[in-house]
């Protein structure tokens, strides 16, 4: 099996690596070299023109059983989601990657986010066939990307997967998420102030991330799948399972209990298409979070 991956370096790119199986080839085309030493790495800006051109030259003629496109703009904090970046990290790499790179595989993978559904028309377990519209910069540029890549694969007969991921947790997390915030915050002793605290999350571990892009990658081209567990926590549990875990003197001070609507996640379509099914369930592998962060 040979693979072109973009998004090595990142947090589902890194751990998709590391997880499979060691007969795999791969090629990483991104801006900075994997941790890994083991897989050759292209460096390459994909929202930059003539450093694709440049990176269409060093891949030559190589074709690929797959590629799994796993870079993207995903702001670290608020104020990082900005139109430009959103539009470049997100469309313009995922328009370059299928131009200059697109006729080397028969099947393309691209990871996606559930941040790209409607959330006031959310009502249970979100399926594929849920509104989309994305709430942020971010979720409208990876739901145009999708659109993008669709289209794409229409058109030049290729089968396409889009994993649209629920709420990633595990490993280092870069992003401000709630997960990460409530461990910094516990371990300084600091009050985990929340809202919206009856709301549910599906956290997903990055290591079932990194299993359904294998899955994936083994499978026919299944269209849009949901890659989540089917469970849903509370934001105050989480808060309250973090706190605890870490016997921790922080406070939970609730601003409001209600504020925004349930992310959980309907995988029947990932368990039928791509025999994902998920190993690991919060609070599952939290104390190795715990030890990384200060």
């Amino acid at each position: 099996m040979k693979l072109l991956v973009t998004g090595a370096s990142g947090f589902v790119g890194r751990r998709f690596l590391e997880m499979i199986p060691a007969d795999w080839e791969v090629v990483c085309l991104g801006r900075s070299q994997p941790a890994s030493l083991t897989e050759r790495w292209i460096q390459c800006d994909l929202a930059d023109q003539k450093s694709v051109e440049s990176a269409v030259k060093q891949v030559n003629d190589e074709t690929f059983d797959s590629i799994v496109h796993l870079a993207a703009f995903v702001p670290k904090t608020a104020a990082d989601d900005t139109l430009d970046n959103a539009r470049l990290g997100n469309i313009d790499a995922t328009i370059n990657l299928l131009t200059h790179f697109g006729e080397k595989s028969e099947k393309i993978i691209i990871g996606s986010t559930a941040e790209v559904y409607d959330q006031s028309k959310i009502h249970g377990p979100i399926t594929e066939d849920n509104v989309v519209a994305g709430s942020s910069y971010y979720g409208s540029t990876k739901m145009a990307s999708e659109l993008i890549a669709q289209s794409y694969a229409k058109k030049m007969n290729k089968e396409l997967t889009i994993l649209r991921f629920s709420v990633m947790y595990g490993g280092y997390d870069p992003i401000a998420r709630a997960i990460p915030n409530f461990i910094r915050a516990a371990k300084a002793g600091d009050d985990l102030t929340i809202r919206g605290a009856k709301v549910l999350r599906d956290y997903v571990h990055i290591d079932d991330v990194a299993r359904s892009i294998i899955c994936a990658v083994n499978a026919n081209g299944a269209g849009v799948v949901n890659i989540g567990t089917g469970r849903g926590i509370s934001i105050r549990e989480t808060a309250q399972v973090i706190v605890n875990s870490m016997q921790s003197i922080s406070r939970i001070i609730v601003l409001s209990e209600d504020g925004g609507s349930d992310i959980v996640i309907d995988i029947s379509r990932a368990e039928k298409l791509l025999n994902y099914h998920p190993e690991v369930f919060f609070p599952d592998k939290l104390k190795e979070m715990e030890k990384l962060y200060k």
